[in-house]
C-alpha cells in the first residue's frame, strides 16, 4: 500500500511541475510583444524599381527592431513604390530605409543605372508620353517620325519608324509614381540605353519628333523579354510611310510624279517627265 502511494504521490508531483512549466511558456509567448515590418517578397538586385508585390509584411520581435526598418503602421509599402534598390535584398530580409533612394534624390540614377548602360533624357507631348501611363520600370519602343522634304513634290514626305525596342524607362519629370495616385502628363521620359543609343537620341530629336510606345509586361511577338536583365535592342524593324495611312496623300504623290519641266531648245519647247524623257504632246 505505501508503494502504490508513494508512485500517486510522484506522479502527481511530476503532472503538477510539467502544468506549471507549460503555463510558464505560454505566459512567455504571450508577454512577448511583436511589430509587423517590410521585408522582401522575392529576391531583389541592385538597381530594381521597386513595385507593390516587391514588399510583404512579416512579424517581428519587438526586442529585434532597428530604427531603419519600415514598421507598421507608419511605413506603408505604397510609399516605397518606385524607389530603386541600392544594394541586393534577399527574400525575407528586412527592407531598410538605406537600402533604398527615391527618384530625386542624389545617387538615384546611379543606383537605377544598369552596368554599361547610359541615361538619356527625351521630351514629350501629351500625345507622345502616352498621355501620362508611363511610369518608372516600364519597357517602351521609340518612335521616330520625321518630314523629309522632296524634290518636285508639293508637301514633305511624313514618314515613322520604329528607332529602339525594349527600352526601360528610368524616371518620368522629376516625380516618383508614388507620389501622387493622379496621372500626370509628363514632359520629360529620362530612357536606359546603350552608349551608342544615347548618341543616336542626341541625333534623333533633331530630325523629327520622338513617342514612346507602351510594352506589355509579357514578353510580344518580336520575342523580347520585359525582365529588368533583357537589354534594349536598337534595330529597326518597321517603318510607316504617309501614304500607307492616307489615300488623299497618295494621290497627291501621283500627281506630283507626275509633274513636268518645259524645256527650250531654241525656238522648240519640249515637256521633259521626272525621269528626263520627252513627253508625248497631249500627255
Amino acid at each position: 500500500g505505501i508503494g502504490v502511494l508513494l508512485v500517486v504521490m510522484l506522479t502527481r508531483s511530476y503532472l503538477s511541475g510539467l502544468e506549471q512549466q507549460t503555463q510558464q511558456v505560454q505566459a512567455t509567448t504571450q508577454a512577448a510583444p511583436t511589430n509587423r515590418i517590410l521585408v522582401a517578397a522575392k529576391p531583389l538586385g541592385a538597381g530594381k524599381i521597386v513595385a507593390q508585390d516587391d514588399l510583404k509584411w512579416q512579424a517581428w520581435p519587438q526586442e529585434a527592431l532597428a530604427d531603419t526598418y519600415f514598421v507598421a503602421p507608419a511605413g506603408k509599402p505604397e510609399k516605397l513604390v518606385g524607389m530603386v534598390v541600392r544594394a541586393p535584398i534577399t527574400a525575407g530580409e528586412p527592407v531598410t530605409k538605406g537600402a533604398l533612394v527615391a527618384q530625386g534624390e542624389k545617387g538615384f540614377m546611379a543606383a537605377v543605372l544598369s552596368p554599361g548602360m547610359r541615361a538619356v533624357t527625351v521630351r514629350l507631348s501629351p500625345t507622345s508620353s502616352i498621355g501620362g501611363f508611363v511610369f518608372p520600370g516600364d519597357r517602351v519602343d521609340v518612335i521616330l517620325t520625321q518630314s523629309i522634304d522632296v524634290q518636285n513634290s508639293r508637301l514633305p514626305y511624313v514618314v515613322s519608324e520604329t528607332v529602339f525596342q525594349n527600352v526601360r524607362v528610368l524616371g518620368v519629370d522629376q516625380r516618383s509614381p508614388a507620389s501622387n495616385d493622379e496621372v500626370k502628363i509628363a514632359k520629360t521620359a529620362t530612357l536606359e540605353v546603350t552608349p551608342k543609343m544615347a548618341e543616336k537620341v542626341a541625333m534623333l530629336e533633331k530630325l523629327g519628333t520622338l513617342s514612346l510606345s507602351l510594352r506589355s509586361l509579357a514578353a510580344g511577338n518580336d520575342g523580347l523579354a520585359s525582365d529588368p536583365d533583357s537589354p534594349p535592342v536598337s534595330v529597326t524593324l518597321t517603318h510607316t510611310e504617309a501614304p500607307e495611312v492616307t489615300k488623299f496623300r497618295a494621290a497627291l504623290d501621283e500627281e506630283d510624279n507626275g509633274a513636268t519641266v518645259v524645256v527650250r531648245r531654241g525656238s522648240i519647247a519640249t515637256e521633259v517627265d521626272p525621269n528626263g524623257k520627252d513627253k508625248e504632246p497631249g500627255k
